[in-house]
């Protein structure tokens, strides 16, 4: 059977770092932005609290049979444009793994997962960027 290990970390709280550390799969971190990516996650992330991925809506991302026999390994940095019911409204790969297919399987089954979506200063959902990374490492085993 595959496995693989996967790190999960959060811009949110210091809670959600806590619950993260105990789930396997994706990861919300902190990334490096250019300048425009920094201007366009400003004109459409105004949002008080960030968006919360909900771990128990959608499964890890499956390792791509053509990665796994590359024994492929990195971090697919990607970002997403979550809606005010908690959706995906689009998605974006920022950095690549360095495997064009592991981070095409990161974006599209992260693009599945619902999230809590992000509060504006009047407490009211809002729409919001939020980075992820998902971290693809293979087992010594394999």
């Amino acid at each position: 059977m595959q496995s693989n290990a996967h790190v999960l970390k959060s811009t949110a709280t210091a809670a959600v770092l806590a619950v993260a550390a105990c789930l396997a799969g994706c990861t919300q971190a902190p990334i490096a932005q250019d300048s425009a990516a920094r201007a366009t996650a400003a004109s459409t992330d105004s949002a008080e609290k960030k968006p919360v991925l909900n771990f128990a809506s959608c499964s890890k991302p499956e390792w791509p049979k053509d990665a796994l026999a590359r024994r492929s390994q990195g971090t697919s940095t990607l970002r997403f444009l979550i809606d005010t019911d908690g959706s995906v409204a689009q998605s974006a790969i920022l950095k690549s793994s360095g495997d064009p297919s592991l981070d095409e399987a990161a974006r599209t089954a992260i693009a599945k997962c619902q999230f809590r979506p992000a509060v504006d200063a009047d407490k009211k959902p809002a729409r919001a960027w939020v980075p992820v990374q998902y971290v693809w490492t293979l087992d010594a085993k394999r």
